[in-house]
């Protein structure tokens, strides 16, 4: 394996390691819901996280990064969307709504997450990109 191939590995594996935080954090976030409806929200969300850190750790195809930037993204977009919502706690009506330092944690680690899926997504589709230019003219088709 080439030290760039045992890098994509490592680092591939340190985000799978982030989803698998990102499961524990829904998994503690489960335990503070107040309603059977919340509860099955919130577990199917940490499946979900599970899911991508599985993934992540046995590949690392474009489908799997897209996955998990489109999971990361729609997390946040919830969150962001709802500012009183901290997963069973009492929805405040000031509008100047706190938000609860799990609640940050688990959105700061999805924008993260996000932020490393796009970036990995540009680098491979790029590659990729340029070894089909160089193999089409190599051909004489360009």
């Amino acid at each position: 394996m080439s030290r760039l191939d045992s890098s994509a590995v490592g680092g591939r594996r340190v985000c799978a390691l982030l989803a698998a935080g990102s499961a524990a954090l829904h998994a503690v976030m489960a335990g503070d819901a107040r309603s059977a409806v919340t509860t099955a929200v919130v577990i199917a969300m940490a499946l979900a996280c599970l899911y991508c850190a599985r993934e992540l750790w046995t590949a690392g195809s474009p489908r799997v990064w897209c996955v998990v930037a489109v999971m990361n993204l729609g997390m946040v977009a919830v969150h962001l969307s709802m500012p009183g919502h901290h997963h069973g706690q009492v929805v405040s009506t000031t509008p100047a709504a706190t938000t609860s330092p799990l609640m940050a944690v688990a959105t700061s680690l999805a924008i993260v997450e996000a932020a490393v899926a796009a970036v990995v997504l540009w680098v491979q589709t790029r590659s990729r990109a340029s070894n089909l230019a160089l193999a089409a003219r190599s051909r004489g088709a360009i």
